[in-house]
């Protein structure tokens, strides 16, 4: 099995969203006067790659103590929108659709990752961008999102972007009024027009109220899996009450089955592990390459 990260590295340095404050680590314990490390981190849950929770957009809707990892991790695809995604692009099912790859479809019950591209301009990058990251990420138009709620009964989505909606449908929208005139002139037309307001933050509200739960600021080594099938595990904190969570993210290639991770594929027989077999045997066995 190979493990390929979707995880952008975490540090205190990394831009958050303006309406935060700055991350914070600060030392407890240093090893040169106490022997050992210990810090205390002041951030929020929205920095880096993460999870929303649907109670996040939701007073109703789960926090992540009642995720199941049976919801977190299963086989999807990610589909990559590089050819069509520019800056500020608004794209539709139909763009979505076409560039599902070749001999696949989305599944009902998988997880889908919309990969655009915009890592390349996050904070890990010698392209780093960060006003192209925040200010002028594209995003699907509500039609994609309810097609994968409603149709396709999605587990979760995911993308790298520091938001799913629009970069214009999030407070980037009131908190640069400069970029918004920006928008009006290159499109040659005002906003409302093209952006309703009814629409604003439509992702982020229409999953939650689904149950759906959403990755943002995917990274890490993305591009190796871009137009395949894979198994997508999402590990957040099991957090009582937790509305959004820092989460390691990663795809699971070359498994010995194909499918859901836990699924015995049509026509076989589940494996058994064989109790009377040893501990120091099955390590030995691992270490070369057998599985059970």
């Amino acid at each position: 099995m190979r493990i390929v990260d979707l995880t952008q590295p975490w540090g205190d340095r990394m831009p958050t969203w303006p309406q935060f404050a700055s991350i914070e680590v600060t030392d407890i314990t240093t090893h040169h006067r106490d022997r050992k490390s210990t810090v205390l981190v002041k951030t929020n849950m929205h920095t880096g790659t993460h999870i929303d929770a649907p109670v996040h957009y939701s007073e109703t809707g789960k926090h992540l103590g009642e995720i199941p990892l049976a919801d977190l991790v299963g086989t999807g695809l990610v589909i990559d929108l590089r050819p069509i995604t520019r800056p500020w692009s608004y794209y539709s099912l139909d763009d979505v659709l076409g560039c599902v790859p070749s001999g696949e479809q989305i599944r009902e019950g998988d997880t889908v990752i919309l990969y655009t591209g915009w890592d390349q301009y996050n904070w890990t990058k010698p392209t780093r961008d960060d006003v192209m990251y925040f200010d002028r990420h594209p995003g699907p138009k509500p039609e994609v999102i309810d097609y994968l709620i409603e149709d396709r009964k999605i587990k979760w989505i995911g993308a790298d972007l520091a938001s799913m909606d629009h970069s214009l449908y999030v407070r980037v929208r009131w908190m640069r009024p400069d970029l918004v005139r920006e928008y009006e002139q290159m499109t040659g037309r005002a906003i409302e027009e093209t952006l309703p307001e009814r629409d604003f933050e439509y992702v982020h509200y229409r999953t939650a109220r689904s149950n759906v739960c959403m990755l943002e600021n995917l990274g890490g080594e993305l591009s190796e899996v871009a137009g395949q099938r894979v198994v997508l595990g999402a590990f957040p904190w099991r957090w009582e009450g937790g509305e959004g969570c820092v989460c390691r993210v990663a795809a699971f290639l070359d498994l010995d089955q194909p499918g859901v991770v836990g699924e015995t594929p049509p026509g076989t027989q589940p494996r058994r592990e064989d109790a009377t077999r040893p501990p120091a045997r099955i390590m030995a066995d691992a270490q070369q390459g057998f599985s059970y």
